[in-house]
């Protein structure tokens, strides 16, 4: 029986990998974007989404590819969308997750990503056209913006974006 055990596993190693099979690479592109993160190749074909909505696990897993180990997951104490988990990538993104999924993220000083919107830290405000307007206001935390599903904030003289986010996030005004 061993031998026929030893076979029939020898076979099933040696076949080809199914076609729809994707590993994350380090040279992956990341595009959030207000559906949640676009994973491409470095020619553009697109690998994979990770839309809100994705599991922790497969999340995390799915970046750790890219991105690498150097991820802070963390749990802010006090979170006006209620209990949140966090994980960071250092100069790339931050990720917010509630009840084990996937439900926001948030790119600031030193990220260095750009939405499929052409956004970025630092991005000058003209980057900021978008179907149906972009409305400007005052808060708390100074001039922000809303264009769509994609927020975000400007720098003191108007003239740069600060920071960008989407979905749930713990954000105090």
């Amino acid at each position: 029986m061993r031998p026929a055990l030893s076979l029939a596993l020898i076979v099933a190693l040696s076949g080809p990998v199914a076609a729809d099979t994707y590993w994350p690479s380090e040279t992956d592109i990341v595009t959030p974007s207000a559906r949640g993160l676009s994973v491409a190749s470095e020619d553009g074909i697109t690998r994979a989404d990770i839309p809100f909505g994705t599991g922790f696990q497969d999340t995390i897993h799915s970046l750790i590819g890219i991105f690498g180990w150097e991820v802070d997951v963390t749990f802010p104490q006090e979170c006006g969308a209620g209990p949140m988990v966090s994980a960071d990538w250092p100069n790339d993104i931050t990720l917010m997750f509630e009840n084990d999924r996937f439900a926001g993220w948030f790119m600031g000083p030193g990220d260095l990503l750009i939405t499929e919107t052409g956004l970025w830290h630092g991005a000058p405000v003209s980057n900021l056209t978008t179907p149906g307007g972009v409305e400007f206001f005052e808060s708390g935390l100074g001039t922000e913006f809303g264009a769509r599903d994609l927020y975000g904030l400007l720098s003191e003289d108007g003239a740069r974006v600060e920071a960008i986010w989407t979905g749930l996030n713990c954000i105090f005004r």
